[in-house]
């Protein structure tokens, strides 16, 4: 490969990881290890939830073949719970002791276990839901960190108090705000090493505004959708879940955008940003010659985690309408699995599809299924590059997709390799799925073809290098002074220009309750 990367640590940034995770986690672990295979070395995925079985997450994901090369995942409570703590170097504080309220006896908590030790306990609020506390442990029993997030009133969240504790489980430091925890760790974790953390999840992302070192380069990765819609006097609505990122864009180093729609909407909204950039997902392609371009016309595939943004109903209700339209024979087969199987099974019911839809559940080798399916329907509200409409695209599997932010437009030429639908009309994805049945043979072959072509691009090849020249780049100018000079420029212009645009933060809805 005729290109380099530069001399770094390299982090790949996420909430958490598991064996179900969905496409981010998929396109992050890939990302992982073809830049450990391209000369990054060892490449640590770190992440941040709470969760216990993290010693068995990295064997899982290389069976499922998920991960490949010098690639770890790390899990910074795990980190931490090795990490050697001292006893106060002053001796008690009573600041420190007052603040002090681990989880006893006489309070309601749950227990997590890791192989019959005890790892954590959690206090939760009235409603179940909302946690209060948590206090992690190490393997030997001591008490590593109490956080609480009820210090103003017990029972009502507000107030937080993190105390991370010596071996002897004396309390040793306190923080009141969660992201100068983090901070801490990350300097305690990686040191004065040079390293390049890459942040996809918009959870942990919070975590690294304002997070600013000589040594540490900060890439944000806007894996989603940033935008919801418009107001009725052409405003945009911003993400809830990506509006703090997207303000705050100019305190990343590099930030990537997955297409240049993107791009270009992100930029109306914060003006001029020399550090945003273009980087697309890749996918490790089939070589086009091995892919069967002849094959049945009347079989779909949906591939979707089960959860609202996907709309995996109006998938089989638009099936069921094109069955109607061309008689029978269609067949539908749907992989995934989720909180919204309830309303999927309701169309099922709704629509008489069950003759012909297949609930297959979750499968780790669902993209397989598109080097036979003849087409894909993606019904999603929002995407950033979706990884099903990539695979499925490089194998032949021809994509009838709803035209949303962001990636099918950039990657569909409406009835030549492909169809793409106003979004949320399911009578003309209806009427697609129909047309495709009754094309010609050779012009079938034609779309499915020129599908193949489209995503050639998206290869790992290309997009390293890529990776290798703005990461390059990137690294270059965090020294510079001009650039440096350009960037606070660039922070004045952003907050003036988001307030000239005046965006809304959407949806305005009440948040669901904090884990």
């Amino acid at each position: 490969m005729s290109f380099s990367l530069p001399a770094s640590n390299y982090v790949s940034v996420t909430w958490g990881v598991r064996p179900e995770s969905g496409g981010l986690t998929v396109t992050l672990l890939h990302r992982a290890s073809i830049l450990s295979q391209a000369g990054a070395g060892h490449v640590t995925v770190l992440t941040f939830d709470s969760y216990p079985h993290y010693d068995q997450i990295e064997e899982q994901m290389r069976q499922l073949g998920r991960l490949d090369g010098d690639v770890s995942i790390e899990n910074i409570w795990d980190w931490l719970r090795t990490e050697h703590i001292p006893a106060r170097p002053t001796g008690p504080s009573p600041k420190l002791n007052e603040a002090f309220t681990p989880l006893g006896d006489g309070d309601e908590f749950e227990e997590l276990y890791r192989d019959g030790v005890l790892y954590s306990r959690i206090r939760y609020a009235a409603d179940d839901i909302t946690i209060l506390q948590t206090d992690h442990y190490r393997a030997d029993g001591t008490l590593m960190l109490s956080d609480r997030r009820d210090f103003r009133e017990r029972g009502i969240r507000g107030g937080r108090r993190i105390i991370l504790c010596d071996h002897s489980g004396e309390p040793f430091k306190l923080w009141k705000f969660q992201n100068d925890f983090y901070h801490w760790v990350l300097d305690r974790r990686f040191g004065s090493q040079q390293t390049t953390f890459l942040i996809d999840s918009k959870t942990a992302v919070g975590m690294f505004v304002g997070y600013r070192r000589r040594n540490a380069l900060t890439v944000h990765i806007i894996q989603g959708a940033h935008i919801e819609g418009t107001t009725s006097d052409g405003r945009p609505i911003l993400s809830d879940a990506r509006h703090k990122s997207i303000r705050e864009l100019p305190g990343f180093d590099l930030v990537a955008a997955l297409t240049k729609r993107q791009r270009k909407d992100i930029t109306a909204v914060m003006g001029a940003s020399p550090n945003l950039v273009v980087i697309p997902n890749s996918v490790p392609l089939p070589d086009p010659a091995s892919i069967t371009v002849e094959r049945p016309v009347n079989r779909g595939l949906v591939v979707a985690t089960f959860i609202p943004r996907k709309r995996v109903p109006l998938a089989i209700e638009a099936t069921s309408r094109a069955q109607l339209m061309v008689g029978s024979g269609l067949i539908l087969d749907v992989y995934g699995e989720g909180e919204t199987r309830p309303e999927v099974e309701a169309a099922l019911a709704e629509h008489s599809a069950a003759e012909y839809t297949t609930l297959h559940g979750y499968s780790t080798t669902a993209l397989e299924e598109t080097k036979t399916a003849s087409f894909i329907l993606i019904t999603s509200e929002t995407e950033g590059t979706p990884l099903v409409l990539l695979e499925g695209m490089a194998a032949g599997c021809i994509p009838i997709a709803f035209d949303i932010r962001y990636g099918p437009s950039d990657l569909i030429t409406h009835g030549v390799n492909g169809f793409l639908i106003p979004d949320g009309d399911v009578t003309a994805m209806a009427q697609a799925i129909a047309t495709l049945q009754q094309l010609p043979a050779e012009k079938v072959t034609a779309m499915r073809e020129a599908a193949i072509a489209t995503v050639q691009g998206f290869n790992d090849e290309a997009v390293l290098q890529l990776w290798g020249k703005e990461l390059t780049k990137a690294w270059k100018h965090k020294s510079a002074a001009w650039w440096r000079a350009l960037r606070k420029w660039q922070a004045w212009n952003a907050a003036r220009h988001y307030a000239q645009t005046n965006p809304e933060i959407g949806p305005k809805l009440p948040p669901p309750p904090r884990r």
